[in-house]
């Protein structure tokens, strides 16, 4: 039997879960040990070993490709394993494994048993173990998500694998702590959001600034808004399984670095953006760049040169606000009309010396401690937009009862649906702001937020282009702009200010 056994080529293959499912005894040295003391006892000569820290259920794992490949091409007879979970807990993987030796006759050998598919026994014995072991990873992995759920739910507990910028892991006391050098990234962030700048502006500014990633390369918009719209800065942990069907949210779990408030205005400053073109890519031509909305079809206008050049070849060029003609409905454009630029530009600087004496009067009030003034606006727009948001949600169920009885196309449908979704999701954002204002209204918080507006104005028309464009967005929501003949071809401007 053991001169047989000589002539056998056989593979080991060992496997240790990136998990740590097991314990110490499924390490890949005892498991090799193991099997290496089988091999001898069996008289099996220069066995190959494949071994690799890998999951169960994925199918390319490099090693086991590699014996496999080694199976097709009749290399082997016999295959030792501690375990068949060792192979893989997926059962479609086991079944693929399972066909592969049984087209090329290898023998499956544990410790305990020696699976040969010819025998019926045997290969029910394996299909059961099959069902085991996948059973048992299922079980692994229900055990491992209610563990980090309820690390998160009950130990109130961030449980995420790489600290986010302006944090590090302390594996001792298991929390996140403040890195200072990384915080003052986030906050000048956090300062260029609230200013106005968008995710381009602030990825720029910030790199202008000399700041660097941790791997030291430059910020991108993609990773300025990640940074802004993750709640972690705001001291909150969360842990969503779709496994449980269960989210856990957590607050103080950590130190914050973005304040509540801060981190409401940012969301809704970032989600109020008319267009979501690139500034960069259209430049920036005016203060008024991406605020202005058609009085007529609500729609945003574009700032464009106008090209006029006299017969004697001096350029006479000037930026203007193109005419509107966005489709209405099938047989209508609209009609609104263009204006230059630098007319408008006029027409806001004075509405903002305007606004300046209304906010030195409400600066008046907040220094004797009273907020009733803006806590009364806040109710107002509060109310109205609690009104709209009642009207757009009444919208989406008149416009689903037309597609269920079938009096709208699944395209009419869908383009319909995702415009009242983005206008009550812009909504509720609002509400939320608003509301998150009124519960932590305070004067001496309101005294410095208007001071720092008066001082934005007062210094608005020596800013640079880019600044005066994000003061602008701070301050102000739009600019509705109309000029046809119900106008007698006059502009009409109404700008809508931004809550305090």
């Amino acid at each position: 039997m053991v001169q047989t056994a000589t002539k056998l080529k056989v593979a080991i293959y060992v496997r240790k879960s990136r998990e740590g499912e097991g314990g110490a005894e499924e390490t890949l040295l005892t498991q090799k040990e193991t099997l290496l003391r089988l091999a001898e006892q069996k008289g099996y000569k220069n066995p190959d070993v494949f071994e690799e820290i890998d999951s169960s259920i994925k199918w390319n794992r490099p090693e086991l490709a590699k014996m496999i490949a080694g199976i097709e091409a009749k290399k082997y007879d016999r295959i030792l394993v501690s375990h068949i979970d060792r192979l893989g807990r997926d059962i479609g993987l086991l079944d693929d494994i399972k066909k592969l030796c049984i087209e090329h006759e290898v023998i499956i050998e544990t410790p305990d048993n020696v699976i040969k598919f010819d025998d019926e026994n045997q290969e029910l014995l394996f299909g059961f173990s099959s069902v085991l072991s996948d059973f048992e990873y299922k079980r692994i992995r229900q055990r491992l998500n209610k563990g980090k759920y309820d690390a998160v739910a009950i130990k109130n507990r961030w449980i995420g694998s790489i600290p986010p910028l302006g944090y590090t892991w302390d594996k001792n006391i298991k929390q996140l702590l403040v890195n200072p050098e990384e915080k003052k990234i986030v906050r000048k962030m956090v300062e260029l959001a609230l200013l106005g700048y968008s995710s381009r502006q602030i990825a720029d500014k910030i790199n202008q600034l000399g700041y660097r990633s941790r791997k030291g390369i430059p910020f991108k918009t993609d990773r300025i808004l990640k940074i802004l719209q993750n709640r972690v800065y705001l001291g909150e942990s969360k842990y969503e399984s779709k496994r449980l069907k269960r989210t856990a949210i957590a607050k103080g779990t950590h130190e914050a670095i973005i304040a509540e408030e801060e981190f409401n205005q940012i969301q809704a400053q970032f989600k109020s953006r008319i267009s979501k073109e690139n500034l960069q890519s259209l430049g920036i031509k005016s203060p008024l760049n991406k605020l202005l909305v058609c009085g007529i079809c609500k729609k945003v206008m574009t700032i464009q040169l106008n090209n006029k050049v006299r017969k004697t070849g001096r350029n006479y060029s000037f930026y203007q606000i193109r005419p509107c003609r966005h489709q209405i409905d099938l047989d209508t454009k609209c009609h609104n009309g263009g204006l230059a630029i630098y007319k408008v530009e006029n027409a806001v600087l004075e509405a903002l010396k305007l606004y300046k004496l209304e906010l030195e009067q409400t600066l008046v009030s907040l220094l004797a401690e009273d907020t009733s003034d803006i806590e009364n606006t806040l109710k107002s727009n509060l109310e109205g937009l609690e009104t709209n948001l009642a009207k757009q949600e009444r919208k989406a169920k008149r416009l689903l009862d037309l597609y269920l009885d079938e009096e709208l196309d699944k395209d009419s449908y869908q383009k319909k649906k995702k415009a009242l979704e983005d206008t009550i999701s812009a909504l509720k954002n609002e509400i939320s702001l608003i509301q998150s204002k009124l519960d932590s209204m305070d004067a001496s918080t309101q005294v410095d937020k208007v001071k720092g507006i008066i001082d934005m104005i007062e210094n608005f028309e020596e800013m640079e282009l880019e600044e005066q464009n994000a003061t602008l967005k701070l301050i102000v929501s739009s600019i509705v702009f109309t000029k046809t003949a119900d106008t007698n071809n006059e502009p009409v401007i109404d700008i809508k200010w931004r809550e305090l």
